[in-house]
């Protein structure tokens, strides 16, 4: 039920992007380089992303984590949506490229009151840290 209360806020006080290129158009970018390789750090992200977000949080709501990995084009990338109600609302975006020395990873988050929270578990993700946020 507590799930259920904080989709509903997030909704309601947060605007809409309903495309990922709305959500980069309105957001600013967080940039943090690695000396690690993308698909390393790519995989650190999308792996904790789904294992922490993606499913149900209710009878008409789920949080999706779409993920994407370009080996041949050198980078990948991962979004969060919630969907509801058919409605699907984008939060977090996240691309990592292949650098000359390691990775540059680019995070925008928007449209919720937690999106400094979002950015700040991406980075964490990317360095090592396997931890879900408590709910």
């Amino acid at each position: 039920m507590r799930i259920l209360g904080v989709v509903a806020l997030v909704a309601a006080l947060g605007g809409c992007s309903t495309t990922p290129a709305e959500l980069e158009a309105n957001t600013v970018p967080t940039i943090q380089t690695y000396s690690e390789n993308y698909q390393e750090i790519y995989r650190r992200v999308a792996t904790t992303a789904k294992r922490c977000f993606a499913g149900n949080v209710g009878a008409y709501a789920s949080f999706a984590v779409d993920s994407e990995l370009y080996s041949e084009l050198g980078y990948g990338e991962l979004t969060l949506s919630l969907i509801n109600m058919g409605t699907r609302n984008y939060y977090l975006s996240v691309r990592v490229e292949k650098q000359p020395a390691g990775s540059k990873l680019t995070v925008r988050s928007g449209n919720t009151l937690a999106s400094e929270r979002y950015k700040s578990l991406v980075l964490g993700w990317a360095g090592g840290d396997q931890n879900c946020p408590a709910i």
